[in-house]
C-alpha cells in the first residue's frame, strides 16, 4: 500500500452564509474520529464483559493558524460560525481525487494561543461535533 502525504489534503469548512471555504493552507493538522460507541451490557456472572455496538461516533478536529484573510482565513470563517451557532459541511480530502469524509457539523470552540518568541499564532484545536440525524461519513469521488 502507497504511502500519502497529508499535505495534498483539501479542507473545506462551510462559512456562516453557507459557502464551501477552502482554509488547508491554515491547518497545520486535522484528525477525523470515525468509530462505534460500544455501550457495556456485562451481567452478573457473565464470563467476560459483554459488549454491543451502539451510536456511531463522529467528529473531526483542526489545529488551525491565525488567519484574519477576509472571508477564507481560517481564524475568520471558524470564529465566526462558532460565535454564529451554526451548522454547516466540513469536508476533508485526505488526498486528491479519492474519498472525502463530509457531514454537517457543528464548531465547539475555539482557543487563541500564541508564544511570545515569535512563532505563529494559533488557534489551538477547533473541535466540530455531529449535527442533524444524519452521519457523516465517506464517499468515494
Amino acid at each position: 500500500m502507497a504511502k500519502v502525504s497529508a499535505k495534498g489534503a483539501v479542507i473545506e469548512v462551510d462559512d456562516t452564509g453557507g459557502t464551501a471555504r477552502v482554509i488547508s493552507g491554515d491547518v497545520l493538522s486535522y484528525e477525523i474520529q470515525y468509530q462505534n460507541d460500544t455501550p457495556e451490557v456485562t451481567g452478573f456472572g457473565d464470563g467476560s464483559h459483554n459488549f454491543i455496538v451502539g451510536q456511531v461516533v463522529r467528529g473531526v478536529t483542526l489545529d488551525v493558524l491565525w488567519n484574519t484573510a477576509a472571508l477564507t482565513g481560517g481564524y475568520t470563517v471558524i470564529k465566526a460560525i462558532t460565535a454564529k451557532g451554526s451548522t454547516g459541511t466540513v469536508k476533508i480530502t485526505p488526498e486528491a481525487a479519492a474519498e472525502f469524509f463530509s457531514g454537517e457539523f457543528i464548531c465547539q470552540g475555539i482557543s487563541v494561543s500564541g508564544n511570545a518568541a515569535g512563532d505563529a499564532i494559533k488557534l489551538g484545536s477547533a473541535n466540530f461535533v455531529v449535527s442533524g440525524a444524519a452521519s457523516p461519513g465517506w464517499t468515494s469521488t
